[in-house]
């Protein structure tokens, strides 16, 4: 009998006892699906290695080998459901250590794989896809290996579920929190040296190195292990020892606790000051909270919604009336509900995608602020409104929510014309339609530029929105790998050409009296109040727009920041999330003269 005695794995370690009966021909190389770089022991000590081929679970004849079938049987028999806590724990820790490793150490790619295709680590301004940085995406992957080496009666429902949930755990939580494990074990390990550290982002300098100088497998090891302590602590409350490191400053100590490119930090220090700046890095690492708007065509109370999500999913949505701040409060839209986690309910025990309420669109996920950008833009029913950068359509629905809350007598219909650059995205807001019942009789009229006989003309708009293109640096706690695919240059240079290219482009659509509102979900001033200064400083414009100001009680209610940190910009607003609890977002209105 021949034993398996030390199993290496991308898809587990020491799961399986391997058992061979083998006649007195045996040959060298043999082909098992499933297994990586086993090492097969027999009593001769002569040793033979499985590479990758089909999982077995029962005994059969290896007809499908490259091996004459009556040699001998292969019995494999699975010891997932009786291994101990602890080899259960190891298992998921080498697991997650295999995920990670191509995602901290990305191989250098050389010109003719990138050539056939293969994703790199590059970014669009547009898309901001960094394939190989993407933990989310080597999860993924890694759970699809670890579902297909599973049989029914190997782990029962319960076991893969806590077995996904721990993986999923070890491998976004180490990855996102790369700097500070990284730092961390460099510290207790005395290290010096930059050879083996893995990259923190598209703006790394050691990108696509192929750090053939360490053991790397080792280092992400550490590192989860460090996480899955760190875990632990967090829960528990204890001390965090990492704060007796030495740091050269602030802004090196608040990059590395809370895992976020150094660079981003200086940036928010220099606008908002330093306790500002750690209460948001602070928050960039927890989950944000759930706000849904509910839909006025479909749902005409909050009251009604609520009572269904609790009949129905046991679920406690609670209406808001605004965001508490230190020294003010915001006023938000009618429809905006909290979704409460308790006992009761939580994401993980039913999706919200699952909900009736959602399937039937009675309401959408949309944070408070993103809703906050539609108020601004004071649409009615009779409107004609473009939205300019629509994408998915969060808040094209948002638009026709508003306005059919809005309807009055009037006999002139509004109606909402979506536009996007990309037209894969304009083809799935459409396929939304139904769901939100914008194809419905009675519904604001919502058309795209995709469709027959739709173009968009100068001067044809009651209401212009340009949700533009930006660094998405007020959502980071919504992407938390995304800190990793920010670059300076894009959000200093790039991304502000890009939104003053868009903006001018999209003013031409705004009618006489008619109203421009600007807005990203960038927190910082290069996309928002630098644009917002060089859209105003172009020849012309003071004989063709005046600033649009937020009412004079908003602004004494419901002012996002003090009017000085806006350069006296009184029809500008940025949201943080350090200050009221939604994400960020910034907001920027015009009124076209006649």
């Amino acid at each position: 009998m021949t034993r398996v005695t030390d199993y290496r794995s991308t898809l587990a370690t020491d799961a399986f006892l391997i058992f061979f009966l083998f006649s007195s021909t045996i040959q060298s190389n043999l082909h098992c699906e499933g297994f990586i770089a086993a090492r097969i022991t027999r009593n001769d000590k002569r040793v033979f290695q499985i590479r990758s081929g089909r999982r077995y679970t029962t005994n059969r004849t290896l007809e499908s080998l490259p091996i004459k079938p009556d040699i001998f049987k292969l019995e494999l028999k699975a010891h997932l459901c009786n291994d101990s806590n602890d080899q259960w724990e190891e298992r998921m820790r080498q697991m997650s250590t295999d995920a990670l490793i191509p995602v901290l150490y990305p191989a250098k790619i050389d010109t003719k794989t990138r050539a056939r295709g293969t994703p790199t680590c590059t970014t669009s301004l547009y898309t901001s896809s960094a394939t190989c940085l993407d933990a989310e995406k080597a999860l993924k992957k890694m759970l699809r290996r670890y579902q297909q080496s599973l049989s029914e009666e190997d782990t029962s429902f319960e076991e893969r579920q806590k077995s996904r949930k721990r993986m999923a755990d070890l491998v976004l939580g180490t990855g996102l929190m790369r700097i500070r494990h990284w730092h961390y074990y460099k510290w207790k390990n005395q290290i010096k040296s930059k050879d083996c550290e893995p990259i923190f982002g598209l703006s790394s300098t050691n990108l696509n190195s192929a750090h053939d100088c360490c053991d790397r497998g080792a280092v992400v090891r550490a590192m989860v292990d460090l996480h899955a302590d760190y875990m632990i602590h967090t829960d528990d409350g204890e001390k965090d020892e990492i704060q007796s490191m030495d740091f050269d400053s602030d802004a090196e100590r608040i990059s590395i606790v809370y895992s976020l490119p150094r660079f981003f930090i200086d940036m928010l220090i220099d606008q908002y000051g330093l306790e500002i700046t750690e209460k948001t890095a602070k928050i960039f690492n927890k989950s944000g909270p759930i706000t849904i708007r509910r839909n006025e065509i479909k749902c005409a109370s909050d009251k009604e919604l609520c009572e269904r999500l609790l009949r129905e999913n046991a679920a406690i949505a609670v209406p808001l009336e605004g965001l508490p701040g230190k020294e003010r409060s915001i006023f938000i839209p009618n429809g905006c509900l909290r979704l409460v986690i308790n006992d009761s309910w939580s994401p993980s025990t039913t999706s919200i995608w699952s909900m009736q309420a959602w399937k039937n669109g009675w309401f959408e996920v949309q944070d408070a602020g993103s809703q906050l950008i539609v108020k601004a833009t004071e649409a009615n029913y009779d409107d004609v409104v473009v939205d300019y950068c629509a994408g998915n359509g969060g808040k094209t629905f948002a638009l026709a929510s508003q306005m059919h809350e809005r309807r009055g007598e009037s006999d002139i219909e509004g109606s909402i014309i979506a536009h996007d650059i990309v037209e894969d995205r304009l083809r799935q807001l459409k396929g939304s339609f139904e769901r939100t019942g914008i194809s419905a009789e009675g519904a604001i009229s919502v058309s795209t530029t995709i469709d027959q006989g739709i173009h968009l003309e100068a001067g044809m708009a009651d209401i212009v929105l340009v949700d533009a293109p930006c660094s998405s640096t007020g959502v980071l706690r919504r992407r938390p790998s995304h800190r990793f695919k920010l670059k300076e240059a894009e959000i200093m240079h790039q991304f502000p050409e890009i939104q003053l290219k868009v903006l001018k482009e999209a003013s031409s659509l705004v009618k006489p009296r008619g109203n421009l509102v600007y807005a990203t979900c960038s927190i910082l001033k290069f996309e928002n109040e630098d644009v917002v200064e060089k859209f105003e400083s172009q020849s012309g414009f003071s004989s063709t727009w005046e600033p649009w100001a937020f009412d004079t009680l908003e602004d004494e209610e419901n002012a996002i920041l003090d009017v000085a940190s806006l350069k006296k910009q009184v029809h500008c607003r940025q949201l943080l999330p350090a200050q009221y609890g939604s994400d960020g977002f910034f907001i920027a209105r015009w009124r076209r003269l006649e």
